[in-house]
Order: C-alpha cells, then structure tokens, then sequence
C-alpha cells in the first residue's frame, strides 16, 4: 500500500477524527436548523396584551379578562385591573392566562368599568392606560370579541384572528360560523363570498384562527365577520388587516443564517480538529522517536511529512465540506432555495484554510519543541491564543491604545489582526460578503477600499497554508 493511501486509511479511521467530524457535522446542522426554524424577517412584539369580556350573575358583575402573548398563548402572572365608581378590584392571570374579578353593581345600568393591566419586563413593572367599557344592558353577556392580527406562532410573517366568547356565567360558545374577506366588501358580501370561511365552530372560550395565506395575498387587506347558526352577524371588525407580510427569501438572508449560525461553531471546532490531528498522528510521533522507525522503510522524511499532512488535510476537507451540504440541505428544505455556489465554495475554502493552516502551524511546531509536553503545550497555547481569544484581542490592544471604534484606524486595525491570524481568515469572508465589520460596534464598509477582496482573500488563505508547511518541510529534512 502507497504511503498517502496508508497515512490517509489511518487518519480517517482513529477516533479522534472520526468522533470530531460527527461533533462538527451535527453541530453544524442542528445551528443550521435551529437558525431556520426560527427565522423571522418580522419582529414579534414581546408586550402581553389583555382581551376583556364579561357575564353577570344576579347584582354581580364578572369582568373576564384573557391576557396573552403576540401568538394568541395564555401568558400568566399579568395584573388585571378593574375601576368601578372609584373602587379598584384585581386579578392575576394564571396558567390559562384568565385574570377575573368580581364586582358588585347593584340594579343600576348602563354602567361603565374602566379596565387596564400590568406586566414585568426585565424586572420593571410597566402599566397600560385605562380603556373605558360600556355595558348598557347587564344581563347580557360580552359574548364574541374577535382581536385581530395575531402572530402565526408556525410562521411569524403570517397573521390571524383571536376569538374570545364570554356567554351567560362565562359559557362556552355555541355554533359559530366565521367569515374571512377582502375589507372593501360590506359584511354581506364577504358572508356571501368569503376568501376563507369556518363553520360550526363551537365549544370555545378562546379560539386562534389562522387562515392558510399565500404570498400572492400580502398586498390584500381582510376584515372578518361572524354568524350565529341562523347566519345573524354577531361580530365583525371595523378595518382590514393583512394578513400576510410575507417577504421571500434572499441569498443575503440565507447567508446570513448561516453567519449567526454554522460559522460560529465551525471557527471554533475545525481548530480543534486541526490542532489535535497535528499533534496525535505528526507531533507526538516526532518528539517520541517513533518517526524514525518508520523512515527505516523505504520512506523519506519529506514524502513522510506530506502524506501525514495530506490525510489531516482531508480529514478537514470533509468535515467541512460535509457540514455545507447539510446545512445548505436543510436551509432548502425550509426556504426553498440553495446557497449560491459562489458562498459556498467560498465557505469551503474558508474554513479549509483555517484549518490547514493551523495544522501546518503545530507541524512547524513539531519540530521546535524537543519533547512531547512541549509540542502539546504549543499546540494548546495555539488554540488559545489564535483562535478562542483572537476575536477579544483586537478589541483589547486597539481600545489600550485609544483608537477609536468609529475611525478609520479602527477599521484598518481589525482587519490587520484578521489577516494575522488563521482564526481572523472567516472574519473576512465574512465582512466581503456583508461589508460589516467588528464584533461589538458593527460598521458598515467598502470591504475593497480596505483591501479586502476575493484576490486578496485567496492569496492570503494560499500564504497561511503554504508558509508554515513549508518550514516545517523544511525543518524536517534539514534539522532532525
């Protein structure tokens, strides 16, 4: 057997380069999952919002107040507040999100309670303003509220409509038809010819209905209408809502999940794999003695050293290059659409150079330390250093040195210590791509008036690969 297929078989079946590319494929597709599966290119208000109704039993009034979240889910622990002739009554809701309070009223109609609630954001309580509510005849209950605009909690860019029944001591609903249509039509029309429809709905305090829109309805606005079982309305909303904001997917977006994502643990892992991978079938080898043995055989020490070098090369190759395909498959199968091929071959490289270039780094080493400790210690230092701290170090040395975030020096700072390290290499990419720089005060750049660009990129990816092998080719036929 030729001794890079040999070095190769070797590498690839030990433990350590086995158990590190699953590590680094899995994690790399579980962040890729997680960043699409929760995608949203709409923020979700976080503020709770509280739906009131209300039932009387005899001379006591029962205001019903529902508190949820922008999905239409029951949100606990908000504080609701009733106001009547100058008499304050509270509730807190629970886990079904319902805050009740009793009140007394007497015989005495109309009446007006004036209702508002407070929640706790980040330990600051905060409190609505009171909205009056008329009820003018006491024995009959709210019955149906319908809250438009509810978030689709399965698709954020997507939204509904929240029904609350409150019947005779806070019955449930009997058979309700609901009507969805487009908002210039009368409620008639939109009964006669709705774009969505559900019938004989029944049974329900709160119910959340989202209606199966399609991007070709996110320049229409609806209005809903809702009939009892003889088909009298007994509720509509006043104006139209869309109920879509549907925006289709970018490559910029795409790239961008996988920027907040896949990058973040690949820049961590693929070091790992490198460093190691170096030390366990080159640098602990070489400080023990075992080499020499081996170069007994018909082998030289520079064929040696390069099918070493190789078979951990190609060990990074397809932990990389495995990572992009998953990813690129699952970020498909939720949006449709494919990483270009000019980001993903660039993603690639890019974290094949990180790689390689560490490894050719603990090579070099391998042949400085004179024992194995050393090597160990150089390579771990390595990782350290170059790769969990470098993202912290340019900050550091540029703030001690007082250039500020904003400047132009800045700027041109980051990207030298980018460039001075393997682990500064996806930095680049990165802000080729985006024309973003920095990692806590982001600005945005002309990345080629900073030189940065994808000649310069490669060359640079090419030198950190080449160069430090290189000494260590060198070293390893002219020191030992």
């Amino acid at each position: 057997m030729k001794p890079i297929v040999y070095e190769i078989k070797r590498t690839l079946t030990s433990k350590f380069v086995i158990i590190m590319i699953i590590a680094i494929v899995g994690l790399s597709s579980l962040l890729a999952y997680g960043a699409a599966s929760t995608y949203s290119p709409s923020p979700v208000p976080s503020t709770p919002q509280v739906s009131y109704g209300y039932f009387a039993n005899g001379t006591n009034l029962t205001m019903v107040g529902y508190a949820h979240n922008a999905y239409g889910q029951p949100v606990s622990k908000i504080t609701a507040y009733y106001e009547y002739n100058g008499t304050y009554y509270s509730a807190k809701s629970g886990p079904s999100g319902f805050a009740n309070a009793t009140i007394p009223i007497g015989g005495t109609q109309p009446i007006f309670v004036y209702a508002n609630y407070s929640y706790v954001i980040f330990r600051v309580p905060l409190s609505t303003h009171q909205i009056p509510i008329e009820i003018s005849k006491i024995t009959i209950p709210s019955g149906l509220e319908i809250i438009p605009g509810i978030v689709n909690p399965t698709n954020t860019t997507e939204f509904g409509y929240e029904l609350m029944y409150v019947g005779s001591n806070g019955a449930k609903s009997p058979s309700i038809n609901f009507y969805i249509g487009k908002s210039n039509l009368t409620s008639s029309e939109i009964v006669k010819s709705p774009s969505f429809s559900y019938t004989d709905i029944s049974g329900f305090n709160i119910k959340n209905i989202y209606p199966p829109v399609t991007y070709a309805d996110h320049n229409t606005t609806y209005r809903a209408v809702a009939t009892n079982s003889s088909g009298v309305v007994i509720g509509k909303t006043s104006r139209g809502i869309p109920l879509t904001y549907y925006t289709p997917m970018t490559q910029s977006s795409l790239q961008s999940l996988v920027f907040e994502g896949t990058t973040e643990i690949l820049g961590f892992l693929i070091p790992i794999l490198a460093v190691f991978a170096a030390y366990l079938t080159y640098g602990k080898d070489r400080t023990s003695g075992v080499l020499e043995s081996v170069l007994k055989r018909p082998v030289t020490r520079g064929s040696l050293i390069t099918s070493r070098f190789t078979s951990n090369a190609i060990s990074i190759f397809i932990a990389v290059g495995l990572s992009m395909i998953f990813s690129d498959l699952i970020l498909h199968h939720y949006f449709g659409m494919y990483l270009s091929t000019k980001f993903s071959l660039y993603f690639v490289w890019t974290y094949l150079v990180e790689g390689v270039a560490f490894l050719a780094i603990v090579y070099m080493f391998s042949h400085i330390a004179k024992s194995q400790g050393a090597v160990l210690g150089a390579a771990i230092a390595l990782f350290v250093v170059m790769d969990l701290f470098w993202s912290i170090i340019p900050i550091a040395v540029l703030s001690a040195l007082k250039v500020s975030s904003s400047s132009t020096a800045y700027v041109y700072g980051t990207i030298a210590f980018n460039y001075a390290s393997p682990a500064g290499y996806s930095s680049l990419v990165q802000t080729m791509f985006t024309h973003k720089i920095g990692l806590i005060s982001s600005q945005t750049i002309v990345p080629s008036d900073f030189g940065i660009s994808g000649l310069t990129l490669i060359i640079a990816g090419i030198l950190w690969m080449i160069i430090p092998f290189a000494i260590a080719f060198l070293l390893s036929k002219n020191r030992d």
